[in-house]
């Protein structure tokens, strides 16, 4: 049986708006809310039914208006500031699910496509297949 947002809600004891705006906008939701809600949705092994190209293009939008003078300072906000490291993190997770690689890996391709202004999921994907760094990463996690 399909886990919907309604019984991840539920559960939770919060409104469906609540969960949907956990998993999509996660910077609107209090933190302490935010973190009973992606408890519940371990703890349920929901998986949402995502485009994870429509989502990196939708988190590049949105964080492409944040006051930053270059992708350095911008990467270090997105993955360091308390109000965007959660949304940045819930897209490195879609990418590590997706291409099934580690974390190292999934943050780096986010860096690459970010860093670059790749719209283009699929083709970042395909030169992530032949990147030195990407390989270094892979290496890396296997010593570990």
């Amino acid at each position: 049986m399909r886990i919907k947002l309604s019984d991840i809600a539920k559960k939770a004891g919060v409104s469906v708006s609540t969960v949907s705006r956990t998993l999509n906008r996660p910077e609107m939701v209090r933190e302490s809310t935010r973190n009973k809600v992606l408890n519940v949705i371990n703890e349920m092994g929901y998986k949402p039914n995502v485009n994870v190209a429509d989502k990196y293009v939708e988190y590049k939008n949105y964080m492409s208006k944040k006051p930053n003078d270059t992708v350095l300072t911008r990467w270090g906000m997105y993955t360091h500031d308390k109000r965007y490291k959660d949304y940045t993190a819930s897209i490195v997770k879609l990418i590590k699910d997706d291409m099934q690689i580690n974390d190292d890996q999934a943050y780096y391709m986010l860096y690459y496509m970010v860093s670059n202004n790749i719209d283009d999921y699929e083709l970042a994907k395909r030169d992530m297949m032949v990147d030195e760094k990407f390989e270094i990463y892979k290496r890396k996690r296997k010593r570990s």
